[in-house]
């Protein structure tokens, strides 16, 4: 079954404007089926943590899914990781013990809106993220991602063939929902387990200004030609 998602969300948790049970309902009124929350680790203790996914249960149903996660920012905040799916805070005093700490909370790691010069501040994790957000509706914008960033992501391919692309809404705004950067996933089934594995697996697509995107990030000609016209005119979410 193929299952529709927004990626990268944050709320009242941390910075977000809106609480998460408005950003349900309007990401249904969209037509998504899950979202994967991120809010920021740094306001997190273990007591708010713990609210934090009870609520991400208690807004699960039959029909939407709320997937818990964190952001994490490294390095002065240069470097933001994105850990989908944990249940649990990340202690951590480096790059490569935040993404194993986040495997072994059974999460999925992401770099986050990567900056240039990024493959130089990622050192050995190169060979451990699961995925490269190459498309960040609030950095680059919902008309087309950056090309920068797939250069990126076939640099890191280059170690780890397992890395996908992947793409996120950065959304803090609720203006930010009004279009919609998603992920369409291939599952076995409809609960959080099934969509995580999928996308563990790369089975699944990015969405986005009608254009498709595959977890590999291999873009045809006209799609890059596409990226380099229309990057340009693009501007990040100012609110």
């Amino acid at each position: 079954m193929l299952t529709k998602g927004v990626l990268h969300v944050h709320s009242r948790f941390s910075d977000g404007e809106e609480s998460l049970e408005r950003l349900v309902g309007i990401f249904q009124q969209s037509g998504m089926q899950f979202a994967a929350v991120s809010d920021h680790a740094e306001v997190f203790d273990d007591g708010r943590m713990e609210e934090y996914v009870h609520l991400c249960e208690a807004l699960t149903s039959n029909s939407f899914l709320v997937i818990p996660g964190l952001e994490f920012a490294l390095k002065g905040g240069t470097i933001h990781i994105l850990g989908y799916g944990i249940r649990k805070r990340v202690r951590f005093s480096s790059i490569e013990g935040l993404v194993d700490g986040i495997h072994d909370a059974g999460g999925i790691a992401v770099l986050a809106h990567p900056p240039v010069g990024s493959i130089n501040l990622i050192g050995s994790v190169k060979t451990k993220l699961d995925g490269i957000e190459v498309w960040n509706g609030r950095y680059d914008g919902t008309i087309a991602p950056r090309a920068d960033s797939f250069q990126l992501l076939r640099r890191i391919r280059s170690f780890n063939s397992r890395t996908a692309a992947f793409c996120g809404v950065d959304l803090h705004q609720i203006g930010q929902a009004r279009k919609l950067i998603y992920m369409e996933v291939e599952t076995d089934g409809f609960e959080g387990a099934s969509i995580l594995e999928a996308i563990r697996s790369s089975r699944f697509t990015l969405h986005g200004s009608n254009t498709t995107i595959p977890a590999s990030g291999n873009l045809s000609f006209v799609q890059e030609l596409y990226i380099a016209v229309k990057q340009p005119l693009c501007r990040p979410w100012a609110g």
